[in-house]
């Protein structure tokens, strides 16, 4: 099996073409606000569906927009800021990056020298699993500097991931197309759960307060960075809450039941990555798969 850890993030144009169609012929797609207000009342059709996009990727304006336009379906897009204005890292990409071209890695961590033998794709595979999970619990500033251990011997490091990203003006664009509402995903992508209350604040607020100078509107909905349970939890949805976003979506799979009217900062989401076919896409829609791997659900917070 090939070294491509982040494939499961992506899409094939033709795939995506063939599962929109599918939602526009089959099902109520709904923008996310107008989904929160029928959530609220209590009139939310039966076979709703919202599109959502992470991070701020240009073939969102690219390749996305134009299959949404074609078959009248709104998305919504949770933009990561600090990857707009290029102040923060996709470091899941670099870490990939790092990793496939070299077969060894020299690092410091808690106070030791570490080696990791990276020769052979099973490995990296091991030691991208392994760094991820280190790196999502740090702090943004903790993060830059251990890729900066990861980087030696790459002078400069080729690897860039900006033309893949939208820039401000295309954002504001893509927030002035009546099917995209634009919401927030944070500045710095970090894993909520690793900061204090006044960086999480920090985050949010620096975060909406850029969107809503590149879209002209006010922001009020919010996607947790990563999202599942370890990263995101009571605390992160009181305090999304308290700084007045109407919602909050998480990665913990699941579809919207009447009960989401009282949590609406713990929204759930179905995954839908590389690896899914039309008939894993539509076992997805249907709500088995998350009856079978999440039976309780409903019930856990």
């Amino acid at each position: 099996m090939p070294f491509a850890p982040n494939r499961e993030l992506m899409v094939r144009e033709g795939e995506f073409d063939a599962q929109i169609r599918h939602l526009a012929t089959d099902y109520n797609c709904l923008s996310l606000p107008e989904a929160v207000r029928l959530l609220q009342d209590r009139k939310l059709p039966k076979r709703s569906v919202v599109v959502t996009f992470d991070d701020g990727y240009l073939d969102n304006l690219t390749l996305a927009l134009p299959i949404l336009k074609a078959y009248g379906v709104p998305a919504m897009l949770y933009v990561t800021t600090g990857f707009v204005d290029h102040t923060s890292n996709l470091w899941w990409y670099e870490l990939e990056f790092i990793i496939h071209h070299k077969q060894r890695l020299d690092y410091y961590w808690d106070g030791r020298h570490r080696t990791e033998n990276t020769v052979g794709n099973h490995r990296k595979r091991l030691c991208f699993v392994r760094l991820s999970r280190m790196l999502k619990r740090m702090t943004p500033v903790n993060q830059e500097q251990f890729l900066e251990q990861l980087r030696s011997g790459f002078t400069p490091l080729p690897f860039s991931y900006r033309d893949h990203l939208l820039d401000a003006k295309q954002v504001g664009a893509l927030a002035n197309d009546p099917l995209i509402t634009i919401g927030a995903h944070s500045h710095h992508h970090p894993v909520f759960s690793s900061l204090n209350n006044a960086q999480l604040r920090r985050e949010l607020l620096s975060s909406t307060k850029l969107l809503e100078q590149w879209v002209g509107r006010p922001v009020s909905h919010l996607a947790y960075p990563f999202g599942g349970r370890k990263q995101a939890g009571r605390r992160e949805f009181r305090i999304a809450r308290e700084l007045g976003f109407a919602s909050a979506t998480t990665t913990r799979m699941g579809h919207l039941h009447s009960f989401h009217a009282t949590q609406l900062h713990a929204l759930p989401r179905i995954a839908v990555g590389n690896g899914d076919t039309m008939t894993s896409f539509r076992w997805k829609l249907s709500g088995l798969e998350c009856l079978m791997r999440r039976p309780f659900a409903r019930i856990l917070i």
